[in-house]
């Protein structure tokens, strides 16, 4: 048998050089991969850290505007019955108090249960927006939209009577968790108004964002038709956006208003800031319901800028 070659060949330097840069270059390159990577995701949980200290500081520092001492005083300025409740959204809590357990005959403030229940009905498909609403010429979708930018009470009781008025208290009582209004004998109270107007505002059962829209403009954009639906609480702010709801009752005969009530989502666009009012009178002027606007818009300005 032939002896089996023992030799080994030997690798040329050069080989082993070019074996050595390849591992090198693959070793840095790893290294600035993983290294890059943990910056990058320390960048990451650096921004995350910063964006919700940046969410509770925002939180913290919505500044609490109180309203309470104007609204006393406006009050001590006028006769009649008066009540008033400010609330404020972004806070969640109310800012003024004046005399709001009283209940109130609520004109056509009870309106806003009746459009409320009927624009759920919509968007739950149980009433269709292009039907019918009994003999008033108009479609249900109308009526909604009318009771509120109009007023409309043909509307408004006739859709008030397709709920059913003893039905309606019930779901106001079940449904809205309002609890001290007879809205079929047509008494509230200012609280009460006020958590109607907060079920407008957050909407929770009405996702329809066409429906949406149309109750928002209904609520601001409210054409002068035989009356001046915005002459009270919206004629007296100049830089807001006010959303309002008015019931009232003129005795043309005294010329003296029996009633006026002004229930409203106030906005102030620039600075983020929104509210409900909420003032039900007996025997007291639209000019003082506009007064009161003024007072509460120069009130705001005067301690957001302080």
């Amino acid at each position: 048998m032939k002896k089996r070659d023992r030799r080994r060949r030997k690798i040329s330097p050069i080989v082993l050089i070019a074996i050595f840069g390849v591992v090198v270059v693959v070793f840095f390159t790893a290294l600035m991969f993983f290294t890059k990577k943990s910056s990058d995701n320390f960048d990451s949980d650096e921004q995350n850290i910063e964006e919700v200290e940046e969410v509770v500081e925002t939180k913290v520092e919505i500044p609490k505007v109180d309203f309470q001492a104007v609204v006393e005083e406006w009050a001590n300025s006028v006769g009649g019955n008066r009540s008033v409740l400010i609330y404020d959204l972004d806070r969640e809590e109310l800012v003024a108090d004046y005399n709001s357990d009283e209940d109130y005959n609520t004109a056509s403030l009870y309106k806003l249960f009746v459009v409320y229940e009927g624009y759920r009905r919509l968007e739950s498909g149980e009433w269709l927006a292009e039907e019918y609403a009994g003999g008033t010429g108009k479609t249900i979708l109308e009526c909604l939209d009318l009771a509120i930018r109009e007023s409309n009470s043909s509307c408004a009781e006739t859709l008030w009577v397709k709920i059913g008025e003893k039905n309606l208290d019930k779901i106001i009582e079940d449904d809205f968790g309002i609890l001290n209004s007879e809205i079929s004998s047509l008494l509230s109270n200012p609280r009460d108004i006020l958590k109607i107007m907060q079920i407008f505002y957050h909407h929770d059962e009405i996702k329809d964002e066409s429906l949406v829209a149309k109750i928002k403009d209904s609520f601001l954009n409210q054409p002068v038709t035989t009356y001046d639906w915005r002459q009270g609480l919206p004629s007296g702010f100049s830089q807001a956006n006010v959303y309002n709801k008015v019931g009232w009752d003129y005795n043309a005969d005294g010329n003296y208003w029996n009633i006026y009530h002004d229930a409203a989502i106030v906005e102030f666009p620039e600075e983020n800031r929104h509210f409900i009012v909420v003032v039900m009178t007996n025997q007291v002027s639209h000019r003082k319901i506009r007064e009161l606007g003024t007072i509460i818009e120069t009130e705001f300005f005067k301690q957001y800028n302080n």
